[in-house]
């Protein structure tokens, strides 16, 4: 299958996961950038372990599913605990959102987990290239759906 194919599956089934479920981006988002970090510090100890374990794959290889998993672990898990959108273009944004900063940071992983063909070639030097613009617009836009569901508790109470 090629890369291109392969990046628009992952892309797409993020987006339905949180379009479906109409779970906010803003948590999902910091949790998602939390498991990227804890990727990044553990997947290399942990994929010996795992393979210990008797888990043994080729295709993909198993540092990479250790990796995605990890970065995508926390979102998942809050998941069921987010509040949700009601409007049909906070629900497009957001889970528009979410599935970019996902590949974003999965861009490395499934970077060296499958072959770029000549096809795909172009896709993934743009996604290269734009690596940090996207994660930074991506947990900018996470803070900013933080900021303004939470109302301040002085806000809240009429008591004047």
């Amino acid at each position: 299958m090629s890369f291109a194919a392969v990046l628009a599956i992952v892309a797409l089934g993020l987006f339905g996961l949180l379009f479906l479920t109409k779970r906010r981006f803003g948590v999902l988002g910091l949790a998602m950038a939390a498991g990227a970090t804890l990727s990044s510090l553990w997947v290399a100890d942990l994929t010996p372990l795992v393979a210990r374990v008797g888990v043994e794959l080729v295709q993909p290889p198993l540092h990479t599913v250790i990796a995605a998993v990890l970065t995508l672990g926390p979102a998942i898990v809050l998941l069921p605990s987010q509040g949700k959108y009601n409007a049909l273009w906070q629900r497009i944004l957001g889970s528009a959102a979410f599935a970019v900063l996902a590949i974003a940071l999965l861009l490395g992983p499934l970077g060296e987990a499958l072959v770029v063909d000549q096809a795909g070639q172009p896709i993934y030097e743009l996604l290269r290239q734009y690596h940090g613009l996207a994660v930074t617009v991506g947990l900018a836009l996470a803070m900013l759906d933080i900021l303004v569901t939470r109302v301040p508790k002085h806000a809240r109470s009429s008591k004047h």
